[in-house]
């Protein structure tokens, strides 16, 4: 459940003692969301079936304000804050502002990458447009050397994918509100072990007239 909403080292969203935790907990589930482009009600939803089994939220630009309303109803939703998770790391997408109003005297800043210590291992976040994902994963992976991870996760191209590439993990979750290249509208979880990041692609689907969710394998 996210506590309060306070903007801490890198500008992730957390208390100090959450990013402890998160940093140092042998399990972890993390709920990766990109590309909304203002279908918030969508992404609500995510969180709302999704966000209480996950340690983090980690999106991935191009609909940050999305994400900060999230945050503001929070503040007035109870069910929906105790299913937002208590760590929030995110990226500016190339549609998206560097600061965005939480209220009438607060702003969140919107960074253009940000790493967040998950399980004692560090993960990038970045929307990709910077690191020119659309021609190859060379700059991201840079990117990722100089930042010592071994993970990425990013957003941009609208396409679920994960590639795995010298060692390296680089995780698309596709967009939950304009997918592209024939695929559904979706989003990701991924688990953090000692040993291991799994990635688990999840689909939109309609049950009987209402959104919901499966699990889907991208061809890549």
């Amino acid at each position: 459940m996210l506590d309060k909403i306070v903007q801490e080292t890198h500008y992730l969203i957390g208390t100090k003692q959450a990013l402890s935790d998160l940093e140092n907990k042998d399990h972890v589930r993390l709920l990766v969301i990109s590309d909304s482009h203002n279908r918030y009600q969508t992404f609500k939803n995510i969180v709302l079936q999704f966000g209480k089994t996950c340690d983090a939220l980690i999106f991935c630009g191009d609909g940050i304000g999305d994400l900060v309303h999230l945050l503001s109803e929070t503040l007035i939703n109870d069910e929906l804050k105790n299913c937002t998770p208590s760590v929030i790391a995110f990226a500016r997408g190339n549609g998206d502002p560097s600061s965005y109003p939480l209220n009438m005297k607060e702003s969140i800043y919107v960074p253009n990458s940000q790493i967040l210590k998950v399980n004692g291992r560090n993960f990038l976040i970045v929307h990709g447009h910077r690191e020119e994902i659309d021609y190859g994963m060379e700059n991201l992976g840079l990117a990722m050397q100089l930042a010592d991870c071994k993970t990425a996760f990013y957003g941009h191209s609208h396409i679920a994918k994960e590639e795995n590439i010298d060692g390296y993990k680089f995780v698309n979750p596709g967009s939950c509100a304009r997918p592209r290249g024939g695929q559904p509208a979706g989003f990701a979880i991924a688990t953090v072990e000692k040993n291991f990041v799994d990635i688990a692609f999840l689909k939109e689907i309609n049950q009987d007239g209402k959104q919901g969710f499966t699990i889907w394998n991208p061809i890549f």
